[in-house]
């Protein structure tokens, strides 16, 4: 953004959340105008009318996927500044704003600070994601990396060993000697830096290799 000060569209179902918003950003020196939106009909509406400078919107709409809104904001503007406020962190959620072509995401429970920190680093061009998304994306792909160290086989002696399955009873399982069942285990003991079984079994599930219904 240059000197001027920008419009900004406000999209949230929950009056509170879009009022208390509003009055912060409002105050802020780059913002020229607030407008606000409580569902996904009435943003199209405004947008219909005039493109803003960025778009702060929920995920949770009454009436609209919060991610179809994104999609409509971006075939109506393609280089539409969006910044997705959602209370989920949950990894599916996630998973679908990195790959949405959006500006940033933050979370309601963020501080007047970082809503504002949010709303400045991407009116100057820049992207921005909290801090907690930023955690869960760093653990996404230390799992992702430790899942392409682990052979086919290594992930079947895992999920029996999270079973309960002693290393005969995993052996006899897949056919092979208690010596190769050893051996995977130990591998497994080490690319997962576990100390003994059920610590190798918790980190699996803390990391989202097994799931938790393995037990």
């Amino acid at each position: 953004m240059t000197s001027q000060k920008a419009k900004i569209l406000l999209v949230d179902d929950h009056t509170l959340i879009l009022q208390g918003i509003k009055h912060v950003v409002s105050q802020m020196p780059e913002i020229e105008k607030v407008y606000t939106a409580s569902s996904g009909t009435e943003a199209m509406l405004l947008i219909d009318m005039q493109p803003f400078d960025i778009y702060l919107l929920d995920v949770e709409l009454p009436d609209t996927n919060g991610f179809e809104l994104i999609d409509k904001i971006l075939q109506k503007h393609p280089e539409a500044r969006i910044l997705v406020n959602t209370m989920h962190e949950e990894i599916w959620i996630l998973k679908r704003l990195t790959k949405a072509s959006i500006s940033g995401a933050i979370l309601k429970s963020a501080d007047i600070n970082e809503l504002t920190l949010a709303i400045q680093t991407i009116l100057k061009g820049g992207q921005y994601l909290c801090k907690r998304f930023k955690t869960i994306l760093n653990r996404m792909q230390t799992e992702e990396q430790i899942k392409e160290q682990l052979t086919l086989r290594e992930m079947e002696v895992l999920q029996a060993i999270a079973k309960g399955f002693n290393t005969r009873e995993i052996a006899d399982l897949l056919h092979v000697s208690n010596n190769t069942i050893e051996t995977h285990r130990k591998s497994l003991m080490s690319k997962l830096e576990a100390r003994n079984a059920v610590d190798l079994v918790l980190k699996a599930i803390n990391l989202g290799i097994i799931p938790l219904d393995s037990k």
